[in-house]
């Protein structure tokens, strides 16, 4: 049997590191395109890298089996660096125009974190063959980009894509979840650091796009505006999410645990991330002229990303209490609908009316509280509003 994972390593904290470049480079691929076809290949991008951080996560959460004398998942992860970094290389060229890089170095990526995960869980048996039957699916991804990028048609490269991203969403729910062996602690810090990591890409957005605008007082207002919206998000996550979901975590057992888990992290922290991401190329767009209107796309991603980032947190908090924090949702279906009506508005008051809306989200019974003795029992603080 592994030995328990529980805390994150220093190999898998670097390996992030190259995430915050490919981060930069998918939130200036959908501000450079600005329309719905940039969107849509962006957040395509984002599925496909996250889904291999996920499979990066899930091999060091395994552990190690308790007879290996050597730790080979740092030259593991060390080896994935290299190829993440071509692929974050190419990602303005990837798919558009059929890029090799890109799919090859996506199938290197999947065949390390895949093989490491055979590796680690070779003592068990069980566990084994569930990440066999997953790996045999999952492998469907890598392989539909390396065929797609041979195809010229690109209606019929979408179409090999969107097989190969499916059969990746379907692979864990095919080996069941009585197999699979998940330690609580590691997987929630291990998330809770990447969220770490697309907030900073949001601040670094908004310096992007803040240096390319003349400085005045408006936009000194704007960025400071723009830092607190930032920090709502985080203080709404590492309080009143993370926490919970933590807590909810270690009262799990089985396929209760591993169901939570998969649900809970794999697909409700990616859309959490990809909230995150646009809002980021909004405002990256908006520093650059703060008293007009922009182009009604790019206004709008600044509140549907908030929202998409509020809904996922709430969802997921759902998940972990039973309950729907009500002023969240609130939050949610206004920020719905200033998509629609905030592209009117010159960007400045629309980054402060966002900014307003998202302080919803906030439990004012949190703020000062001890995180030492809050982390201890964080569900007793943390009931809903009324």
């Amino acid at each position: 049997m592994p030995q328990r994972q529980n805390k994150v390593e220093f190999f898998e904290l670097f390996f992030d590191l190259v995430y915050v470049f490919t981060l930069i480079q998918i939130t200036r691929d959908i501000a450079a395109d600005g329309d719905v076809i940039g969107i849509a290949h962006g957040t395509v991008v984002l599925i496909l890298v996250w889904w291999v951080w996920v499979s990066f996560t899930s091999l060091a959460n395994m552990g190690l089996p308790r007879d290996t004398q050597r730790d080979w998942r740092p030259l593991i992860f060390a080896a994935g660096m290299g190829l993440l970094l071509l692929i974050a290389l190419s990602i303005p060229r990837a798919f558009w125009d059929n890029s090799l890089l890109f799919a090859y170095s996506y199938l290197g990526l999947a065949l390390l974190a895949l093989g490491g995960q055979l590796w680690v869980t070779r003592s068990d048996p069980q566990q084994h063959r569930a990440v066999r039957r997953a790996a045999t699916i999952s492998m469907l991804l890598p392989l539909s980009l390396v065929v797609s990028a041979y195809v010229s048609n690109e209606t019929a490269s979408l179409v090999i894509i969107v097989i190969g991203l499916t059969a990746a969403i379907l692979a864990p729910v095919s080996s069941g979840y009585d197999a699979w062996r998940i330690n609580p602690d590691h997987l929630a810090e291990r998330y809770g650091l990447f969220m770490l990591i697309t907030l900073g890409e949001f601040i670094i957005s908004i310096g992007e796009g803040a240096t390319k605008a003349a400085m005045s007082p408006l936009l000194i207002a704007m960025v400071l505006v723009s830092l607190l919206l930032v920090i709502i998000l985080w203080r709404h996550y590492f309080i009143e999410v993370l926490r919970t979901g933590e807590a909810r975590l270690h009262e799990l057992h089985g396929r209760q645990l591993v169901r939570f888990a998969r649900y809970g992290y794999s697909f409700l922290h990616l859309a959490m991330v990809l909230g995150i991401v646009l809002a980021a190329v909004a405002l990256k767009s908006a520093m650059v002229d703060l008293t007009t209107p922009l182009d009604d796309l790019a206004e709008a991603l600044l509140p549907l990303g908030v929202a998409i980032f509020l809904a996922a947190t709430t969802v997921y908090s759902a998940l972990a209490r039973g309950s729907v924090p009500r002023l969240t949702l609130a939050a949610v279906v206004i920020l719905a609908a200033l998509t629609v009506v905030g592209p009117r508005l010159p960007t400045a008051i629309l980054i402060v009316i966002v900014t307003v809306i998202a302080m919803l989200c906030l439990d004012p019974r949190t703020i000062g509280q001890r995180t030492a003795d809050a982390t201890k029992h964080p569900s007793a603080d943390l009931d809903e509003i009324g």
